[in-house]
């Protein structure tokens, strides 16, 4: 795969995992924190005119922390190392770089195709550059005072674990409403990131090791931002949910961290066995690099132009899409299915869950799914597409024939009575890839974490947007949805700070104040009931904490409700049965014995 072709492919994906804004502003006024490192001079962004129903008049920014030094020459794929101490105070006005990706190849074709406001609102970047020397934080905070002990939260952005940036996301405005202190961060992306190596210390990983590196430094610098380093939380949506799941198996990163939510996404990820290079010998012969010896290889990759090996991910689709996380060395012992299966999660409280139509337009388009139309689908179109679509599902057992498994699922899914219908067959191969990608991973984890005697959360987001009204009727809440919600885009007023800025329903305003809610008072408190500390109190439905029996969850919506055992059926099937005919041992729902 190369040329255009390759970068459609990956700004739909981008678009799908991923999201920013470009208009907030900020005061002049600015504020000097000292850190570990050295002290930092934010500013005052100004909230009465941008954010309706703020509590705060005014919150403090802080952008381009560095939080450890950039890796590049030797120190690409190794461990983030400390970064280096300044003297006087540095500017922390302006985004950092943004780390490398394929995205920066056409920066300008990428805004062109955000046609609708709301989508350049969310997804255009508002860091002015890339490069590899990246690792960057943000923060925003209420209140600038190392007394305030207030709860932090810090966001893993999505982008499928290739693409995004930290300071897209527009944690001004949930600031603005919360006694919240809000962190976003970069992480290495695609092969910067996750390329798998050698080494004995780090055999991959990387981005994620950049996000513990992120999280000693929260540790370390957060109170004097006023947060409370003993009440972290950790979340993120779609490749940053897999990223929090994952921090929430390893052993590594014990202790970093108090609470996890994951939107959208849970570690039932592709692995790659520690000590498997192949992946590194494909990006070497890409680039030109020799794989004769493995010392050789790696030098030669370390001496290339950053930009040539993030740009690589174009030119092959394993390379693009096939981000993985190596299992068998100390960050993750074994694979993240077998840890969740064995429930050997670190016991923090964790609030996760999904949407109820993931493969709507922005995932199909993400995986070039232009067999899946308004038309339908034909049961030869399924057969053709199914088995490398069960690969996700079979890439993270090792050795896994997905031929094992292709008319079970047949099986499960397709109606036999029905077999000429295409708009039964697309409406059941859809909601297969929901329940085999998103839900049954989610419940899988949300079981695990239950069985440590934590509070646990679970959700299905069921709204659908009326600002989308020309969807499909058939698509309700589509991938990314609720992140409009969950960063206010219902609450932002328009330039004469009088009128809302986009046509949402009251009705949808009232569930974005819900929704932030519920986060802040599970970060603030491990309840999202408990309201205790919050700047404003709403009267929400009463969320049940999940039990590995009951399995309960709340229905999300404007009108949310909660229920037991979401697609009990087919959980079972993804979760114990599929396992099953492909080798493991599966632990049996509700039961304590493998």
């Amino acid at each position: 795969m190369a040329g255009y072709h390759g970068y459609t492919r990956g700004l739909c994906m981008f678009v799908a995992f991923s999201t920013v804004i470009v208009v907030l502003t900020v005061g002049s006024d600015a504020v000097v924190v000292s850190t570990n490192y050295g002290d930092v001079k934010g500013s005052e962004f100004l909230t009465s005119s941008v954010v309706g129903n703020a509590v705060f008049d005014r919150i403090f920014t802080f952008k381009g922390i560095p939080y450890a030094a950039p890796p590049v020459g030797e120190l690409r794929w190794r461990p983030p190392q400390d970064p280096s101490g300044w003297s006087g105070v540095r500017d922390a006005t302006e985004f950092g770089n943004r780390c490398l990706q394929m995205m920066d190849l056409d920066a300008e074709q990428f805004a062109a195709f955000l046609s609708d406001p709301i989508q350049k609102e969310l997804f255009l970047w508002r860091s002015a550059s890339s490069s590899e020397d990246c690792l960057f934080l943000n923060v925003y905070t209420p209140k600038v005072s190392s007394e305030s002990n207030l709860p932090v939260m810090v966001w893993i952005h999505g982008g499928g674990l290739s693409f995004g940036s930290g300071s897209t996301y527009p944690a001004e405005i949930p600031t603005a409403l919360h006694n919240v202190v809000m962190v976003t961060i970069n992480y290495r992306l695609g092969n910067m990131g996750f390329l798998p190596t050698l080494d004995e210390d780090a055999p991959g990983n990387f981005g994620i090791l950049d996000m513990m590196k992120a999280l000693q430094w929260v540790q370390a610098n957060i109170r004097n931002f006023g947060g409370d380093p003993n009440r972290v939380t950790i979340f993120g949506e779609s490749g940053g949910g897999w990223a929090v799941s994952l921090l929430v198996l390893s052993p590594m990163a014990t202790g970093l961290f108090h609470r996890a939510i994951s939107q959208s996404g849970v570690a039932g990820v592709m692995i790659t066995q520690k000590g498997d290079v192949r992946r590194t010998e494909n990006l070497a012969h890409i680039v030109d690099c020799t794989t004769a010896s493995y010392d050789e290889m790696m030098s030669c990759l370390r001496g290339k132009p950053g930009q040539d090996v993030a740009a690589a991910m174009n030119e092959d689709f394993a390379l693009m899409w096939n981000i993985s996380a190596v299992v068998g060395g100390e960050f993750l012992p074994q694979s993240p299915w077998d840890l969740m299966t064995k429930r050997q999660v670190n016991r923090v409280d964790y609030l996760l869950g999904t949407n109820n139509y993931e493969f709507g337009d922005t995932m199909l388009e993400a995986l070039e799914k232009t067999v899946v139309d308004e038309d339908g689908m034909t049961r030869a179109e399924i057969d053709e597409n199914l088995p490398s679509d069960l690969h996700w599902f079979t890439d993270q057992f090792l050795n896994a024939d997905v031929n094992t498994i292709v008319q079970p699922v047949i099986d499960q899914y397709l109606d036999p009575d029905r077999p000429d219908d295409p708009i039964a067959t697309r409406d059941q191969y859809i909601q297969l890839l929901i329940d085999m990608w998103f839900t049954a991973p989610t419940v899988l984890m949300a079981q695990a974490a239950a069985a440590q005697s934590v509070g646990v959360y679970q959700y299905e987001f069921q709204h659908r947007t009326s600002y989308f009204s020309s969807r499909p009727p058939r698509i309700q809440a589509d991938h990314a949805d609720d992140l409009y919600y969950l960063f206010g885009m219902p609450l932002l007023l328009d330039d004469t700070g009088d009128s809302w800025k986009y046509n949402f329903t009251d009705e949808e305003r009232e569930l974005s104040l819900d929704m932030m809610a519920y986060w802040v008072n599970f970060a603030a408190n491990g309840n999202p009931n408990d309201s205790t500390g919050a700047a404003r109190t709403r009267d929400t439905v009463n969320w049940p904490r999940h039990s590995t029996s009951s399995q309960e969850y709340l229905k999300l919506d404007v009108t949310s409700s909660a229920d037991v055992k979401i697609r009990e059926t087919r959980m079972k099937f993804w979760n114990e049965e599929i396992p099953r005919l492909l080798g493991k041992k599966v632990r049996i729902t509700g039961s304590d014995e493998l």
